[in-house]
């Protein structure tokens, strides 16, 4: 939009808000203006008015808010990759917290003040990614999109990943013959896959390069697999990632969170929780089960579970994952499908023991959805756990639960994304008593 007059104002930054703008004033109106801390005083440009706010952009910092530090990566600002770098970490957790509870009261008519736990510093705040895509820039180097943009910025390094990923990684594969776009996974436990993605005819080129290496020889130290337009060119085409006592095989193209030691924090919480919620046995269903991780990490406290996953590279892992489980497989079902045609299954609603059943959900950032709400309200099993990456989606589908007859027990924050305005969310739900 054309420049005007009024387009610049002066603001002071009230609070941090969902989605990790800063809170100002504007001609009365709330002002979101990303990258500023509460207590800065700043000047900002009006990028687009809606009805009853305006969304801004960092024009200069007047005045430094306390809560405000100098970013550790030298791309922060420009790259998109993070909201919070500029923000004390004690800062970012609160106001995580603080995001979800006005989530919870604002779109879900609900006050869980009462039950909200941290979250807690679990993971190192760099570091922890152990997942990075990557783009090609015009002139060359590899590097990420600029906010609000696609234009892309080169990188020499990305603090949010592993030292060895700066250090070794991303240097051997700028000697591989460039690509469009790549993707490295880690384990954790210092091997890594690199999916490579360009033009068919550097496949030859590809080829050459890596023929030399054996098949128990590495390219390069560490890397377990490299695929081209996703077929392998050599070694595995997936990683075992170690969690809470159990590995998994996980393929290039399945989901897995992407911080290893939140999601270990968040597998010994459930646990936990149903410890001490209900005794051992009865019926686990475990929807968008991804790969299994909870299924099996739960199998031993369930007499049977019933798992699920729309998506096929999930199920194959999954398939795998527990049919190399001696002590769990006989016990796990997976199945592939939408967890709300699963549970309008015939098989499935006639499945024994759903009044005393636990049901476990770990929906992507668009929440259950209501075929799957209503499914749940029709079951009507005695638990219900949900982890959301998205406290809006999360307070909806809370306060539909609890329409449905519901109440909230438990709620805990994960801080699986330092460094960023996203928060992780596990909420445990109990059927309330009839009269």
């Amino acid at each position: 939009m054309s420049e005007q007059k009024d387009d610049i104002f002066e603001t002071e930054i009230e609070k941090l808000v969902t989605g990790g703008a800063g809170l100002g004033r504007y001609e009365g109106m709330a002002a979101f203006v990303p990258l500023t801390a509460p207590g800065d005083r700043v000047r900002a440009r009006v990028l687009q008015r809606k009805r009853g706010f305006v969304e801004a952009e960092l024009v200069e910092l007047l005045a430094r808010g306390p809560e405000r530090r100098q970013p550790l990566c030298p791309h922060f600002g420009s790259c998109g990759g993070c909201d919070w770098q500029h923000l004390l970490d004690v800062t970012q957790r609160q106001a995580k917290a603080a995001v979800v509870a006005d989530c919870f009261r604002r779109l879900g008519g609900l006050d869980v003040q009462g039950i909200l736990e941290g979250p807690e510093a679990v993971s190192p705040p760099f570091g922890y990614r152990n997942k990075i895509r990557l783009i090609a820039a015009p002139t060359g180097p590899y590097g990420l999109m600029r906010r609000g943009s696609h234009e892309v910025i080169p990188i020499e390094t990305c603090p949010q990943m592993p030292d060895a990923f700066n250090t070794t990684i991303l240097p051997w594969i700028r000697t591989l013959p460039p690509q469009e776009q790549l993707v490295v996974r880690t384990d954790g436990q210092g091997h890594w896959l690199v999916l490579l993605y360009g033009h068919p005819g550097r496949l030859r080129l590809l080829k050459q390069v890596l023929g030399d290496h054996a098949e128990n020889e590495p390219p390069f130290p560490g890397c377990s697999g490299v695929l081209f337009n996703n077929l392998p060119l050599w070694g595995r085409d997936y990683l075992v990632v170690p969690v809470a006592g159990k590995k998994y095989r996980v393929g290039p193209h399945s989901f897995f969170q992407t911080n290893l030691a939140v999601t270990e924090a968040i597998v010994r919480t459930v646990r936990s929780w149903l410890e001490a919620a209900r005794p051992p046995g009865g019926l686990l269903v475990d929807l968008y089960c991804g790969v299994g991780v909870f299924s099996l990490a739960l199998a031993d406290r369930f007499g049977r579970v019933l798992a699920v996953d729309a998506d096929e590279n999930a199920v194959r892992d999954a398939l795998n994952n527990v049919a190399r489980d001696r002590a769990a497989r006989d016990r796990i079902e997976v199945r592939q499908g939408r967890s709300g045609r699963f549970l309008s299954d015939p098989a499935v609603v006639r499945e024994p023991g759903w009044a005393e059943a636990c049901c476990l959900a770990d929906p992507p950032r668009r929440g259950l959805g209501e075929e799957t709400r209503k499914a749940l309200a029709g079951l009507r099993p005695r638990d219900v756990l949900c982890l959301s990456c998205d406290p809006a989606t999360l307070a909806r589908d809370a306060a539909a639960l609890v329409h449905a007859g519901y109440r909230p027990e438990r709620l805990r924050l994960f801080d699986m994304f330092p460094q960023t305005a996203h928060v992780e969310a596990l909420l445990h739900l109990r059927r309330a008593p009839t009269a």
